[in-house]
């Protein structure tokens, strides 16, 4: 900040170069903040993407576990839909497995739209 005088008075100034030094460092402190705002956006998706098709996941295991063991047993050993949920669609797939006579594995995979995977795996047996 300079000094000048004008009609005999002193007058306070910014310079065309301070100027534009203050408006380039504040061009890099706004561009950053929208950065950081931009990366915390797409990090709350996928954490609500990865909620929903763990949720997904637990209510189809959920589902298949109360099913009769005996239904299990010949179940298809592949099956897959397409689900909606909050304008997001999920991919479903559901694979059962016999190990044995008395027991079955059960596997849901569900892919969200940004293709994360959630896989849960369990086991039920008929003793």
């Amino acid at each position: 900040m300079k000094l000048h005088r004008n009609n005999g008075k002193l007058e306070k100034g910014f310079t065309l170069v301070e100027i534009a030094v203050a408006l380039a460092i504040f061009g890099v402190v706004v561009a950053s903040v929208l950065g950081l705002f931009a990366q915390s956006f797409f990090a709350s998706k996928l954490s609500q993407e990865i909620t929903a098709a763990t949720l997904l996941a637990q209510e189809k295991i959920e589902e298949m576990k109360g099913l009769p063991f005996e239904e299990l047993q010949n179940a298809k050993g592949f099956a897959e839909e397409i689900f909606e949920l909050n304008a997001m669609e999920f991919r479903i797939c559901r694979k059962i497995e016999k190990i044995d006579e008395t027991l079955v594995k059960i596997c849901v995979e569900v892919k969200t739209p940004s293709n994360e995977e959630v896989r849960l795996v369990t086991y039920r047996g008929n003793f």
